[in-house]
């Protein structure tokens, strides 16, 4: 209570402490002496001099009531031990018929012990101190306060005015954790066993019975203090005289909600406004805590949404905003202030964070799209004495594997750059993505539509390291299939190799069934940019499994010209060409035994370098599909190992609609002996696993003479590749320079500047390579060699650091001449041709 504007005016300890004198009723009001009393002035004066003496209050004179209508005069009253007030005249008392006519009529003089009749009225003794008198008078003023509001009680609910009372709520250790109510702020003092304790007025000693009393009290608003126990109280007992500031001994504060129509105001507002942030249920008595972010972060929709209201619903609401705009205006305003330019402090850490909003998490790659974002699930919280680090909040993120589900998990924030100091919102481990760098959102977007992409079987390029978005003939191609990598690991399911991207748990669809068929991936961002950072893949070139970066991947970009630049006549490419399209389905096939003979074999022959592997890399770019290439040496030797290997090698080649190509298959085609057992049963294998494949299988081999009779049925198209002549070297030259002179320009950037692979590489001098394509032609090279040839060249101007010209060139092809030239030598002058012709096996 505010002392300077009560009835009473407390000015110091001694001072006076004055009210003016009002009418009174007749029953507590004492009639004057009459005129013929038998005291004389001199007695009367005798008897005023005696009752002014110190210490003789029991002299002093009780008046008896004056007679009604007589109003006592105005007088000082004063508390102190030392004086007592009297009803005193300006002149001598003189007999009544000296008095003029205008002071006929006026009581006598009279003493009045006023100390001691404050003393009856409060119940308290004569001895007691002034303080004493002060304070009980506070509390007989509030009880009068209270007997005054209870005679409101009787009116309807709509009729009270609402109001939010706070109360001081201390709970003490010492007595077993009791706890006392007060209305006025406590306070510290030397007591207890730890010297410091927390004491206040205005004391409510039974909560039920004042909220009774009280009922336009619509909120209570808690500030809970403790004492006598706690680490808090500790620190402080050995100063707590000094501590000016109440508000630092609070350790929590709340709100219950007392009127169940503001319950009511507050449940229909925050269910129009606050469907997306979680807030308080609203019950009766139901205790919530600060600092209410679900108010901080809505206010806006809660202010739109109050205008909806009935004008009783928003007075209801009124009283909570009186509250919150005393307790949190300007706190709001601080924390605005810091968000609006993308600072926090640790202070104001709970505030950053709200529920069902997007937060991303740091990556060691600085690249965009490389965070893991979340879903925020909860409010942040601390456990009990949590470090910094400690701070944590429930997400939620998807997860895939076949089926998409939605995982919870807890995150932690991280440390604080700074306890004390303001620090970018960014700085964080966990933040936000509002706050995020400009086109974070985007490139995390583009990841989940390309995860999206990915949910079905999707045949991928892979970009690795590079990030100037061109794709590369020697980027890595993947198969992205979950369906498949199940089926190969069935074990993962338990225990997989790739923890985050399948995940260990029973199948679970939190997506359904109809949005899975759907081309369009949802289009909510808590779907698309919470999607899972990395996917299996196999590699198409290792066979292998491996976990992809799916911001690294792109969609493959056929190479429609290569199937044009190969050399080989126009009607071999034509024939290709229409085996390749117009492929007997297997269940549209010809042969009588179901499951047999619908493949496509095409057999290429002939020396190194003349260009049969293009040939099966460009079937598979004009037939846009998977290139699945296979060596010797992936196989093994074993016919139960070969027969195993085979048989995976022919259902992923048929699940993912590849083009198999077996190079250098002369060791599964030579024929059999009678005397080598292990060769004859790996051919036996062999020409089983190829009678019921009925996809594109393409078969390289320069040893085509040793072939067993059984395989020339089972061949749709051999074609041989003879010696490389130098009009097609001379086309082989072009295209290769063609090549380089395009790789030339997807070295830089759209804005020109070069990219960082092309630091070192000057370029190529394409004009003048060009004028000498017909010297370069005349080299009696294959296509393996002239490739070659241009690599080294190329290294070699690096070294130099110049363009790559026909210099260059020219030296690495005469140094390969010299080699070419010492074979021959070698071998009497035979080519390798008519050696292995001379052998019978080319």
């Amino acid at each position: 209570m505010d002392t300077t504007k009560g009835r009473y005016e407390y000015r110091s300890r001694g001072d006076n402490f004055s009210t003016r004198s009002r009418p009174r009723d007749s029953t507590h009001s004492h009639h004057p002496p009459p005129a013929s009393s038998a005291a004389s002035p001199s007695t009367h004066r005798d008897s005023t001099k005696t009752n002014r003496r110190f210490g003789e209050r029991e002299q002093s004179i009780r008046p008896s009531p004056p007679a009604d209508g007589i109003i006592e005069s105005s007088t000082r009253l004063h508390l102190s031990h030392r004086q007592e007030s009297t009803y005193e005249s300006d002149e001598a008392p003189v007999s009544p018929q000296l008095r003029p006519e205008k002071h006929r009529g006026r009581p006598p003089l009279l003493t009045y012990n006023w100390r001691a009749e404050v003393c009856r009225f409060l119940n308290l003794g004569i001895e007691s101190s002034d303080e004493a008198l002060y304070e009980e008078l506070q509390a007989a003023e509030k009880r009068l306060e209270e007997a005054d509001r209870l005679t409101s009680l009787g009116a309807p609910p709509e009729d009270l005015i609402p109001r939010y009372q706070t109360i001081h709520r201390v709970r003490c250790a010492e007595g077993g954790q009791h706890e006392e109510f007060f209305l006025e702020e406590p306070f510290a003092v030397n007591s207890g066993p730890q010297n410091f304790h927390l004491r206040a007025s205005n004391r409510i000693d039974n909560y039920d019975l004042y909220l009774e009393r009280n009922k336009d009290v619509a909120l209570v608003a808690f500030k809970d203090y403790r004492c006598c126990g706690s680490s808090r109280s500790r620190s402080r007992r050995l100063d707590p005289i000094g501590i000016s500031d109440p508000s630092t001994l609070i350790t929590n504060e709340s709100v219950s909600i007392i009127s169940a129509e503001l319950c009511s105001a507050l449940r229909d507002l925050t269910d129009r406004a606050l469907g997306h942030i979680p807030h308080p249920e609203f019950e009766v008595e139901f205790e919530f805590p600060s600092p209410f972010l679900w108010w901080f972060h809505g206010r806006r929709e809660l202010e739109e949404s109050q205008q909806n209201l009935d004008s009783y619903g928003q007075s209801q609401i009124a009283v909570f905003q009186q509250y919150l705009d005393y307790r949190f205006e300007e706190e709001w305003a601080t924390v605005d202030s810091l968000l609006a330019k993308g600072e926090i402090s640790a202070q104001y850490i709970h505030y950053l964070y709200v529920p069902q909003t997007i937060l991303v998490r740091k990556s060691e790659d600085e690249r965009p799209g490389q965070q893991e974002a979340y879903i925020a699930d909860s409010w942040l919280s601390r456990p009990d004495g949590g470090r910094s680090s400690g701070y944590l909040i429930d997400c939620k993120s998807w997860s895939f594997d076949g089926n998409f589900q939605k995982d919870s998990t807890t995150v932690s924030i991280g440390r604080f750059p700074s306890m004390k100091k303001t620090f970018k919102v960014t700085d964080l481990a966990l933040y936000p993505i509002s706050f995020a760098e400009n086109g974070a959102e985007e490139a995390l977007r583009e990841r989940g539509k390309m995860f999206w992409k990915c949910r079905k079987r999707n045949y991928v390029c892979y970009s690795e390291g590079r990030d100037n978005g061109i794709q590369s003939m020697s980027d890595p191609r993947f198969m992205v299939d979950i369906a498949t990598y199940k089926l190969m690991h069935p074990s993962d399911q338990v225990a997989g190799d790739f923890p985050n991207d399948i995940p260990k748990r029973a199948n679970k669809d939190d997506l359904g069934a109809k949005a899975m068929s759907r081309d369009e991936p949802p289009a909510r961002d808590d779907f698309l940019l919470c999607l899972p950072k990395s996917i299996p893949g196999f590699n198409m070139n290792k066979k292998e499994w491996t976990s992809l970066d799916v911001s690294r991947i792109t969609a493959v970009t056929w190479n429609q010209e290569a199937f044009n630049t190969l050399v080989v006549d126009e009607a071999t490419k034509k024939l290709i060409s229409a085996l390749v399209t117009t492929k007997i389905d297997a269940e549209k096939g010809t042969d009588l035994m179901s499951g047999k003979g619908n493949g496509l074999f095409i057999l290429l022959h002939g020396g190194p370098g003349t260009g049969k592997t293009l040939t099966a890399e460009s079937v598979a770019e004009y037939s846009k599909k998977p290139l699945y290439r296979v060596t010797c040496g992936d196989i093994g030797t074993k016919a139960e190992e070969v027969e195993k290997y085979l048989e995976v090698v022919m259902l992923l080649g048929k699940t993912w609609d590849c083009v198999v190509l077996l190079d250098e298959a002369d060791v599964f085609l030579e024929q059999r002996r009678i005397f080598d057992l292990q060769r004859n049963a790996l051919v036996s294998v062999f020409l089983r696993v190829l009678e019921y494949y009925d996809g594109i299988l393409i078969l390289t081999s320069n040893r085509v003479g040793i072939f067993d009779e059984a395989f020339k049925s089972r061949i749709q198209l051999t074609l041989r590749y003879k010696t490389l002549q130098e009009p097609q070297r001379l086309q082989i030259w072009g295209n290769f320079i063609a090549r380089l002179e395009s790789l030339q320009s997807s070295t830089f950037t759209p804005n020109h500047s070069p990219s960082p692979n092309a630091t070192e590489d000057l370029g190529i001098n394409v004009v003048e390579i060009r004028e000498n394509l017909k010297e370069l032609a005349e080299a009696e090279l294959n296509g393996r060699e002239i490739r070659n040839a241009i690599s080294t060249a190329r290294q070699l101007a690096m070294f130099e650091k110049s363009m790559m010209g026909y210099r260059h060139l020219k030296l690495v092809i005469e140094e390969t001449r010299k080699f070419g030239e010492y074979l021959v030598e070698l071998r009497k002058g035979f080519t390798p041709d008519e050696i292995m012709k001379d052998m019978g096996e080319r």
